[in-house]
């Protein structure tokens, strides 16, 4: 088992890539699964515990030697914590596909506080930096592509402003659905059942209403009477 590990630590480590500036994103998936490998994520990721001093050594080796040397400079430390916190914040939020509006709320919130203490990445990696959280659906795959492909410049305020109508769009659907439940009897005058379901001001109970049970329509027409029962 320790050599089966070894090679796994070993393959982890080596498809770390060096840290430049335009590959952020692929890096930190790969230290994030070592970390999971070394079973410390939660504790690096949330700050639960402190590092043991091993672990803190295997960490810090392991990263200086995939950083390159032009952004070695923005290695967290003690004075730069307070922005990978923020950073932190905005990298971790989740997209809620039921809280659209909420979520948009945050990702600006979190963006309005990297300006403020000082942290400025091209608006193109952040605009992509949202898209990448959301979930792999017909209609969010659909929302991407219109916005890569929109040819205009790649912003966070291009994916939020999709996003929006993308709210906008649930918010009026949802109205429609209850609009049409609703309009299924609101007409005043009418006493007519529909199909699947029963209207509670037919002259007749629920359950004889033909509308929901059609097995009690009587197979002659006899009584013209009867043939209006479910209707009128």
């Amino acid at each position: 088992m320790d050599k089966l590990n070894s090679v796994l630590y070993k393959t982890a480590i080596e498809s770390i890539p060096l840290l430049t500036q335009e590959n952020y994103s692929m890096w930190r998936s790969r230290v994030i699964n070592l970390l999971d490998l070394l079973k410390i994520k939660d504790t690096v990721l949330t700050a639960e515990r402190k590092l043991t001093t091993s672990e803190e050594l295997i960490l810090r080796t392991v990263l200086a030697a995939k950083i390159d040397a032009t952004v070695h400079s923005n290695v967290i430390n003690h004075t730069n914590k307070e922005d990978a916190r923020v950073w932190n914040n905005f990298s971790l939020l989740a997209y809620d596909d039921s809280d659209v509006n909420g979520f948009i709320t945050r990702t600006r919130a979190a963006i309005e506080k990297m300006h403020e203490v000082g942290i400025n990445i091209d608006t193109d990696v952040v605009g992509y930096e949202i898209i990448k959280k959301f979930p792999k659906t017909p209609e969010l795959n659909s929302i991407s592509s219109a916005i890569t492909h929109s040819g205009q410049e790649m912003t966070p305020d291009l994916v939020l402003d999709h996003l929006r109508l993308h709210a906008n769009k649930q918010s009026i659907s949802g109205s429609q659905n209850v609009g049409q439940q609703v309009s299924l009897f609101t007409d005043a005058n009418s006493t007519k059942c529909k199909p699947n379901a029963h209207n509670t001001r037919a002259p007749h109970p629920q359950h004889r209403c033909w509308m929901l049970y059609p097995h009690l329509r009587p197979t002659t027409s006899g009584n013209s009477a009867r043939a209006e029962h479910s209707r009128t």
